[in-house]
């Protein structure tokens, strides 16, 4: 708090003042005139006003209590004398005690319940300045209300505003909770203390919101309606001033969803006088939901022709590389194609669809490093014949609902891939071309033989598909067209085909192979079915830039992990957000409910808070915003970076920021901050990236924006308004995701800042679908 002396009102009665006051009212311009905290003239400022009728004192007196439990006393007053400050005299309750102190001058008792105030710094004091001191740590008597008096006297003697005012103690409103966890049954105790005297009438109480249940009390009658409970005692109460009341209401059934509440409590008379009125704070915060144990399962008999392990990354990206991989965006275009499995491992086949009615050839590209080239070409068949395929199919119906999916499984198969030792597990890009136009099928190859990596990047694939336009659906589209059900058995319309491969995940992927760390590769669609090994695959798991539709098992299994030591890092933001479940073990569709409350029914926090993004991750989504610039901190993920350095643009697509309300991991430190614009709404928005320890030792990183994969490779979303990624601001990501690796790796992980070449092939930019949801 600050001892401010400001301006007011003039009175325009000459006659009653002296004539220095006199020539003060007669301009109707005054000077407004503040004593800051340094006890300095911070500012003069001429106002227009209307004259008053009059300058009178205006004592008020107010209290507010402290988080240790004594009151701050605040004494305001309207100065009716011209002068210079000496000293102001306060009476406080009689029998008050405590360490009394203030600001901007020196404090002192003078005699029993009188404090003098001197101020630190000479101050000239005008008619009409407003007086502000407060006297911090009293701890009041029993007793309220009380009449106090205050009294301003300059260096000549004069009194420069004097008067009484009314001080009522404050209500000091506590409410607990046995039992504050959102969705249990528990019993409140609402306390306050009692301003005024009288005979107690009734008690109000605001219950939490979306409580109920059936609700009772003691020594008196409790109804509730409209989200209040009211108390009224079975017999008169004569209460004084400095009464505590306490008010247990048991049987309450709190929401599912809960937060930080302020929650109100008023006691009245039975003259209908208020002897008492404030509100408290309540904490309902849910801790993470329990979740179904994933069992492991075995690993596959590796196949006869299928090795028992395979090369290093390091070995692998020393094997040449090509640019031709790259489709330019001239040859964007009818052509399309998907692949019948998401992913796939050595000694299994995987069905191309191609529409083109053209010969076509067909490449596949193991992406990763190789020289700066970003691919080596794995396998390819020329003159492959094609057909145009049919329309994909709109509609389906589930409970009654149309699902209005948009699917190519009435396509022909065009071609059969044997994915053979020649396969390295890794992610692949099936580039398609009949000469005039090409697009990409993205197929990930796994390793099956059980070996345990030090990283594991997952590759967004039910997020892929959510936003996926081909065949004029998406979940998007809108809460009454867009579809119900999603499925793979189509082509990806984003990314030249590769759904949110290249506008997001190739950086991430390119870095990795690029450092030589030991990592292999599995989609969303493979933590669904394989998650309860992900312990045995991998110390540490990298989810991409944008994870956000996750299945009950997809959801589990990481959380599970975490709970067995797996590390996890999310170069992303808005992940494990919708809910979704696949409609069958072959996972090429699944189902997401829209029909309760359209887009926002299938939100895993609508579950309630224990489902929310942020005890499992972190932080919590927060919406799409324009980019915004990050500022660099002094902790470790910025090792290596100069304190305050600027990246422009890095807060992009969404991000993600932590809730007071929801739960937070203990040991949870925010290690990245800044804002953004929410591009719906246009609200400023904060973005946190955070990091917590587990219990179990896993460590948990969430990065909070899209961009880190990106700025990797210079080549960012077209439409997120990202400025053109300088070489500078690669360089700072480079580092930032290397020091997240170290962290995160906790040794197993290990990655020099330096700088990785350029990938030499010129990319086109994709844009990404992204907004509020």
């Amino acid at each position: 708090m600050k001892c401010t002396v400001t301006s007011a009102v003039t009175s325009t009665g000459a006659s009653a003042v002296t004539s220095t006051v006199a020539r003060t009212v007669a301009s109707t311009w005054v000077r407004r005139v503040a004593l800051v905290t340094a006890g300095l003239l911070a500012s003069a400022t001429l106002t227009v006003i209307q004259p008053a009728a009059a300058i009178v004192a205006g004592v008020a007196i107010s209290a507010a209590t402290a988080s240790n439990g004594t009151t701050t006393l605040s004494y305001r007053a309207t100065a009716t004398r011209a002068g210079t400050l000496r000293y102001i005299v306060v009476s406080v309750p009689a029998g008050s005690g405590g360490r009394i102190t203030s600001v901007n001058g020196s404090v002192r008792t003078v005699s029993p319940g009188v404090l003098l105030w001197r101020p630190i710094r000479t101050t000239s004091i005008v008619v009409g300045a407003r007086f502000s001191i407060p006297f911090y740590g009293v701890r009041l008597p029993s007793g309220s209300p009380w009449t106090l008096s205050f009294r301003a006297t300059s260096t000549t003697g004069n009194v420069l505003s004097a008067g009484t005012g009314t001080l009522v103690r404050p209500a000091d409103v506590r409410i607990t909770a046995t039992r504050p966890i959102p969705g249990s049954t528990t019993a409140l105790t609402y306390a306050g203390t009692v301003g005024r005297p009288g005979v107690l009438g009734s008690v109000r109480m605001k219950l939490p919101t979306g409580a109920r249940g059936t609700l009772t009390s003691v020594n008196g009658t409790l109804s509730a309606a409209s989200g209040y409970a009211t108390w009224r005692p079975r017999a008169p109460i004569t209460v004084r001033g400095g009464t505590r009341l306490a008010i247990p209401v048991y049987g309450v059934v709190l929401s599912k969803y809960g937060g930080i509440m302020q929650l109100g409590m008023t006691a009245t008379a039975s003259t209908g006088t208020q002897l008492m009125g404030g509100t408290g704070t309540l904490a309902l915060i849910a801790p993470p939901a329990p979740m179904p144990t994933v069992l492991a399962g075995s690993f596959p008999t590796i196949p006869a022709g299928c090795p028992s392990s395979w090369p290093a990354t390091t070995a692998e990206n020393a094997k040449p590389g090509t640019g031709a991989w790259v489709i330019p965006a001239s040859m964007n275009g009818p052509l399309a194609a998907y692949l019948t499995k998401v992913s796939a491992t050595c000694g299994t086949t995987v069905g191309l669809k191609v529409t083109s009615g053209r010969p076509v050839s067909v490449v596949a590209y193991r992406m990763g490093y190789y020289q700066g080239l970003g691919a080596r070409e794995i396998w390819r068949r020329n003159g492959v014949p094609t057909v145009v395929q049919p329309a994909p199919t709109i509609g389906g119906a589930a409970n009654g609902h149309p699902l209005r999916m948009a699917s190519a499984a009435n396509w022909s198969t065009t071609l059969t891939i044997a994915v053979d030792r020649n396969w390295v597990p890794g992610t692949y890009l099936i580039k398609v071309s009949d000469g005039r136009y090409a697009a990409y099928a993205p197929l990930t190859v796994r390793d099956d033989t059980g070996h345990k990596h030090a990283l594991l990047i997952q590759q967004g694939t039910t997020t892929w598909e959510a936003y996926n336009w081909y065949g004029g659906r998406s979940f998007y589209s809108s809460p009454t067209t867009g579809s119900g059900r999603l499925t793979f058995d189509r082509p990806y319309a984003e990314g030249q085909g590769s759904g949110e491969f290249l506008p997001l995940e190739q950086g991430l992927i390119a870095w990795a192979e690029s450092r030589g760390l030991d990592v292999t590769y599995w989609t969303d669609n493979d933590l669904d079915q394989y998650g309860g090994q992900l312990a045995a695959r991998a110390a540490t798991i990298f989810l991409p830039g944008h994870d956000e539709y996750y299945s009950l098992r997809m959801r589990a299994s990481l959380s599970q992990a975490i709970k067995r030591g797996v590390n996890v890092a999310s170069f992303g933001a808005n992940a494990t957000y919708r809910r979704i479940t696949f409609t069958d073990s072959t996972r090429r569709a699944w189902d997401i409910d829209r029909y309760t409350a359209g887009l926002n029914s299938t939100l895993w926090r609508y579950l309630g808070d224990a489902y929310a993004s942020q005890p499992l991750l972190g932080a919590e989504y927060g919406c799409g915003v324009l980019a915004g610039n990050l500022r660099t901190g002094s902790n470790w993920l910025f090792q290596g970076v100069p304190a305050g350095t600027v990246v422009p643009g890095f807060l992009a697509g969404e991000v993600d920021y932590v809730w007071p309300g929801l739960y937070k991991q203990p040991g949870l430190s925010i290690v990245a901050a800044g804002t953004a614009t929410c591009r719906t709404s246009g609200r400023s928005t904060a973005m946190h990236a955070t990091a917590f320890v587990a219990p179990s030792g896993a460590r948990v990183f969430n990065g909070s924006t899209f961009a880190y994969g990106c700025f990797l490779v210079r080549r960012c979303p077209s439409n997120l308004g990202i400025p053109a990624e300088s070489v500078a601001s690669r360089q700072v990501v480079t580092t930032m995701v290397a020091n997240i690796a170290n962290w995160v790796g906790r040794g197993i992980l290990t990655a020099s800042a330096a700088t990785t070449a350029e990938l030499r092939v010129a990319v086109p930019r994709q844009s990404l679908a992204v907004g509020d949801k």
